[in-house]
């Protein structure tokens, strides 16, 4: 049974970054503030994620292999369909796109979610936003790795091996990309929503249910503190760490008032889309603003924050109804076949 209030923040967590990139494709200068206000919806996906593993995996050992199918199920299929279309582009209308440029190694690493280098140093794939996709996969597997231990366990060992591969990355920065990716400290995000998912998964919200305001103060004054700081960079372990905590106050927030919470069937199901709101929706924004500059011969930002949202929207629940849902059913169907024994 999915939780309401986590759907309701996936749309949010979305919708965040969509506004984010609406805002900062048209600048000729990358915007702070813009900046943290995606990495704020990225760093709340990654809580809701390590929150929604051991919630769904429970107390108890569950089978390794079905856990990653699953999430495989979920998350390969629409992102190689959005890679191959970004390939295609990359291949025969280049100028629809930034800094994006098509080899074959390329299509190959991000389809297998490795981490590489592009020409400009930048480690990010094909398909740009899947650099988080990369770290999502990455957490799976190590989750799946400790599915032999009970939730706990499971839950401290995932936590510790992730805490040794930051202190590794402090200790001894790496100059080879996959090695420097995953010893990043924004990997700990999915510890905090692990932390908060073992909390709930032990009956916390029943023993001891925090004051709905207190959350709601510390969740503001987090989100007031990650926008404000002073720092060199937009987006630092600082940052991170202020956004990641807000991120786990606002998801706790969401629990507590979980039977108080409307039930609304569009926030549920831009929470179903979110992930293809996510993957798609820079296309749009790119198109938007191209458009926009050619008919208006310059960018409105409010027009096409206000445009590229509505269109994003439209896309994403299409996607979400016609391509990605149907492939999962087929999937899933494949799954759950029975196999014919001769005679």
């Amino acid at each position: 049974m999915k939780i309401r209030s986590v759907q309701y923040w996936r749309a949010v967590a979305a919708l965040m970054v969509v506004i984010a990139h609406a805002l900062l494709h048209p600048l000729p200068f990358p915007t702070p503030s813009l900046r943290r206000l995606g990495s704020f919806g990225v760093l709340l996906f990654f809580v809701i994620s390590g929150f929604i593993m051991v919630y769904t995996t429970g107390r108890t050992r569950f089978d390794p292999w079905k856990f990653l199918r699953r999430r495989m199920e979920r998350i390969v299929p629409l992102y190689w369909l959005v890679t191959f279309a970004v390939a295609f582009l990359a291949l025969f209308a280049p100028f629809l796109l930034k800094n994006t440029e098509f080899s074959i190694g390329q299509l190959i690493l991000s389809c297998l979610f490795i981490p590489y280098a592009r020409g400009d140093g930048e480690i990010v794939p094909l398909m740009k936003l899947g650099w988080s996709l990369n770290y999502e996969i990455f957490f799976y597997l190590i989750f799946a790795c400790a599915s032999r231990l009970r939730a706990e366990a499971r839950v401290m060992a995932v936590i510790a091996f992730f805490l040794l591969l930051v202190l590794y990355g402090i200790a001894a920065p790496s100059d080879i990309p996959i090695v420097y990716f995953f010893t990043q400290p924004v990997i700990l995000s999915f510890c905090v929503g692990m932390l908060l998912g073992l909390w709930h998964l032990r009956g916390g919200m029943e023993r001891s249910p925090p004051p709905p305001l207190l959350i709601a103060a510390l969740a503001a004054g987090l989100i007031a503190a990650g926008f404000l700081i002073p720092t060199r960079s937009a987006i630092n372990p600082a940052t991170d760490g202020l956004f990641t905590l807000a991120a786990a106050a606002m998801l706790l927030l969401g629990l507590r008032l979980e039977n108080r919470l409307p039930v609304s069937p569009a926030g549920l199901l831009l929470g179903d889309a979110s992930y293809a709101m996510y993957l798609v929706h820079m296309y749009v924004v790119g198109a938007v603003v191209l458009i926009g500059q050619r008919l208006l011969g310059q960018p409105v930002a409010a027009f096409d924050v206000v445009l590229t949202v509505a269109i994003t929207l439209a896309a994403s629940i299409f996607i979400h109804l016609r391509i990605e849902r149907p492939i999962g059913k087929a999937l899933r169907g494949l799954r759950l076949r029975p196999v014919a024994v001769a005679g």
